[in-house]
């Protein structure tokens, strides 16, 4: 993977299709704060909010299959974000590798409004920065060494058009409650 992650475009064919389908069929939840989500598969919990187990839309089966052949691993969770408007963003982040099976990238699945995710890394000048356009039907994949050494965000944007974002991992391990707590920074009473 050049500069640790790589972008296929045309991964989808009917990008249009699919995001309408979603949007209509699958049931969004709003706790975070900056956009909906939804998860399938394995359960996933980060940042404070839960997700079960749950059954995977068959859409999103498909797309799961389809992602897996190209990043060479087998999703077993996908958390969906939707962002309404260029207005719902995400804030500079590095995803969790641990409970990922190792050597297997994070692959993420685009749709609907095109947006540019910015990446950030320490350099000698401060950061160093880039920006990767995410155009709908595109599969962005991040190894693992990107996430030990990038941060990256999806920033404001000048539309009004939504976009959602699949992010399919191969979950070997689920965090316990005190795991999900100390890495939340929560105390333990919570």
């Amino acid at each position: 993977m050049a500069d640790d992650w790589t972008l296929l475009t045309g991964v989808v064919s009917h990008p249009d299709a699919l995001l309408e389908r979603l949007l209509t069929e699958v049931t969004w939840t709003e706790q975070m704060r900056s956009r909906r989500t939804a998860s399938m598969g394995l359960p996933y919990n980060y940042s404070g909010a839960e997700y079960p187990p749950a059954p995977w839309h068959p859409a999103v089966a498909e797309l799961r299959d389809r992602v897996g052949a190209l990043a060479g691993f087998t999703p077993t969770n996908c958390l969906l974000n939707l962002y309404p408007t260029g207005r719902h963003s995400l804030g500079w982040h590095s995803d969790d590798t641990d409970i990922l099976a190792p050597g297997t990238p994070i692959a993420i699945v685009s749709l609907g409004a095109e947006r540019p995710l910015g990446l950030r890394r320490d350099s000698e000048d401060g950061f160093e920065y880039r920006s990767q356009p995410l155009p709908a039907g595109s599969l962005l994949l991040m190894s693992a060494a990107m996430q030990a050494t990038w941060r990256h965000r999806l920033p404001r944007h000048k539309t009004l058009e939504p976009r959602v974002s699949l992010t399919f991992r191969h979950i070997v391990r689920v965090m316990s409650e005190g795991e999900r707590r100390a890495a939340s920074g929560r105390p333990p009473e919570w």
